[in-house]
Formats: structure tokens, sequence, C-alpha cells
């Protein structure tokens, strides 16, 4: 299948690209980092914030906050107080 689709893939990094955010793996830098997995605003109790990429989405609910927070713990996220959503 790849071997036909390749004429229309400029180059390796959009490759790269392309296989990143068909499959949700994580990773890439720049212009190449994966942009399909979910970010979210976390709220830390002394209130500062930062947009964190939830690494594993896959099957994730779209409204669904406790895990969320749970996936976020378990990749070493640490004191959430909340998690906000953008439409």
């Amino acid at each position: 299948y790849y071997k036909d689709v390749s004429a229309s893939i400029d180059t390796d990094d959009y490759f790269e690209l392309m296989m990143r955010n068909a499959w949700h793996i994580t990773g890439g830098e720049g212009a190449l980092e994966n942009t399909s997995n979910r970010r979210v605003l976390v709220v830390h109790s002394d209130g500062s914030q930062e947009v964190v990429e939830i690494k594993d989405d896959l099957g994730l609910d779209a409204d669904d906050l406790t895990e969320m927070r749970r996936r976020l713990e378990a990749q070493g996220v640490t004191d959430i107080d909340r998690i906000e959503l953008t439409a």
C-alpha cells in the first residue's frame, strides 16, 4: 500500500508525521510533532497551568475528565487541580 502512495509523500519527515498522526504515536519535534493526540489544559493546585498531551488517548471519550486525569497521572503528571477542555 505505502509503495503506491509514496509518490504523494514529499519527504521522509512528512511520512513520519503522517504515521504519527494516523496511529496516535506520540513524539516528533517542531513541525513533525504529533498533532492528533488530545491535549488539555491542566491547572495545578498552585494555580500554574500547562497544556499537556494525553499520550494514550485512543478510546478516550471527549468529555471523560475522570479517565483523562487517570491517564495523565499514569504518565507522570502530578498535582492536578482540574482539567479544562476547549471546543
